[in-house]
């Protein structure tokens, strides 16, 4: 006979289903209940709108839920710290992480099986978002339920950096709230200020300007720069190459890559729909106008200027190749600061690094007639809940939702792992204010003035194409423009591949 504890609450199943899941149900039945997916476990005390925040955080203990995630800087601290929300909720969270790729494949198949193994979900903007949305819990209806607890700055867009809740939170239609801000990954410059100072008359001698790094800086200058680093290498000076591009395996990184590119320049992008909200019918391609085809010529100029491992740097190689001081610039996510700083592993550290916004697009390569703009892209990574869930999963999983997005869980992930904050409360902390400058403890804020002041700002800011078909997209794009790379293909024919497979990817 199984035992079952005073407030269980399960999901029934039949003795066929039972004997397909094996011994695993029995000892997830035997500690107590069974969810939807068998690994979470749900037990709830009843509370009232009059009952005391305690309760409402307490109304779950003895549960447990799973929260699939991403490997990134938060998972961890939070992995670390999370003895602080069982103790404050009676609640366990088992945290799985992986590779994003990994994440979305498990994540898809529990969210369209109808099952929901992991009731907290890693919602990463495009990747996780776009393909899913529909399957995941309208958060704003638990905002300001009285019988949960509620964070007292709230959940509107002005409690997060700017665009924020949108990247992670909207899909399709601004009438409900998917996924609340939990860490955040924007594109900024990296470079070398002590060798661009060092060469800075000898670039001048042979480019007429200075070799400096500022907000104006635009795209057809750094590749002056690649050149320039480039040459003097082969000439047979010990120094970097001057620049690298997110290529290898992750097709993502690769089309943010293009897209800060074609963006800066007259804010091109790839299907005429809302970029902040996106579409499930994105209509015909821009790809094929005069524009694309001019920047794709530029990008692979930036290639053939490249580290010679161009091809096979994804954005942790990237990094890699920055850090042992084999190029003097990269554009990388601000979250890459902590490494960069670090004495032990980064021959980049020590104030030798220094942060700026995306460049910004140059008049003669725009075409359109638009601003030229520091076009700036990025990762917003938010946490979602599975709709597959019961009610009362969902309900425990919010408590961690808004706990593991408060200010001071936000803070202390910036402050022990070097983190990213999603709420701009982190930021007017004094402490966080004085580490934006050397010498600091914080080194990802580092990199705060050109992310939150500046990238993540209108007119900069670049979320990408919202759609059901976002990873395809990303594969197609990744797989033409390293084909163009590699010398397999000119610039119009990617340009024209890219739009017919797009239109047909989406019934166009």
């Amino acid at each position: 006979m199984f035992y079952k504890p005073r407030n269980a609450l399960y999901s029934r199943i039949s003795r066929r289903r039972f004997l397909e899941l094996g011994g695993s149900a029995a000892t997830a039945l035997g500690t107590g209940a069974l969810a939807v997916g068998m690994n979470s476990v749900i037990m709830r005390s009843p509370v009232q709108a009059q009952s005391s925040d305690d309760a409402k955080w307490r109304q779950y203990a003895g549960s447990k839920l799973t929260f699939l995630s991403e490997n990134t800087p938060p998972s961890f601290a939070i992995r670390e710290n999370i003895k602080a929300f069982y103790d404050l909720t009676g609640i366990e969270v088992e945290i799985l992480t992986d590779d994003l790729p990994v994440v979305q494949q498990k994540a898809g198949i529990d969210l369209r099986s109808g099952k929901s193994d992991y009731v907290l979900n890693y919602v990463q903007d495009k990747p996780i978002g776009a393909p899913f949305a529909d399957f995941y819990v309208d958060l704003s209806t638990m905002f300001g339920d009285e019988t949960l607890p509620q964070d007292p700055n709230g959940y509107g867009d002005d409690v997060w950096f700017e665009n924020f809740l949108s990247a992670c939170g909207r899909f399709y239609s601004d009438e409900k709230i998917i996924a609340l801000p939990y860490d955040a990954a924007v594109a900024c410059t990296f470079y070398r200020q002590d060798l661009f100072e060092q060469y800075s008359k000898d670039f001048e001698a042979e480019y007429g300007y200075r070799l400096e790094y500022t907000a104006d800086t635009t795209w057809k200058q750094v590749l002056d720069f690649a050149k320039f680093f480039k040459a003097l290498r082969e000439s047979g000076a010990d120094v970097p190459y001057g620049y690298a591009q997110h290529q290898g395996a992750f097709a993502w990184t690769t089309q943010l890559d293009i897209q800060r590119l074609m963006y800066s320049h007259g804010q091109w992008i790839d299907f005429p729909i809302d970029d902040k909200l996106g579409s499930k019918r994105p209509g015909p391609a821009n790809w094929g106008d005069e524009q694309s085809v001019l920047m794709l010529q530029k990008f692979k100029e930036f290639g053939d200027a490249s580290h010679p491992d161009n091809l096979a740097n994804g954005t942790l190689e990237l990094n890699t190749v920055y850090q042992s001081g084999n190029i003097a610039m990269q554009v990388q996510f601000h979250e890459f600061a902590a490494s960069v700083e670090n004495p032990e592993t980064s021959v980049a550290a020590g104030g030798k690094t220094a942060y700026a916004p995306c460049p910004k697009g140059d008049p003669e390569w725009n075409l359109t007639g638009g601003p030229n703009v520091n076009g700036t892209n990025c990762g917003i990574g938010g946490i979602g809940i599975n709709a597959n869930a019961s009610e009362d999963l969902q309900r425990a999983a919010y408590l961690f939702a808004i706990w593991s997005t408060s200010e001071n869980i936000q803070y202390d992930v910036l402050a022990g792992l070097g983190g990213t904050p999603t709420r701009k409360s982190v930021l007017e902390r004094p402490d966080v204010i004085a580490a934006q400058a050397r010498p600091t403890k914080m080194p990802n804020a580092l990199t705060f003035d050109a992310v939150y002041n500046y990238g993540i700002k209108d007119p900069n800011f670049v979320l990408g194409p919202k759609i059901p078909e976002a990873n395809e997209y990303y594969s197609i794009t990744a797989q033409e423009t390293q084909q163009m790379l590699a010398g397999q293909k000119s610039p119009q024919e990617t340009a024209f591949a890219l739009k017919e497979q797009f239109d047909f990817l989406n019934d166009v």
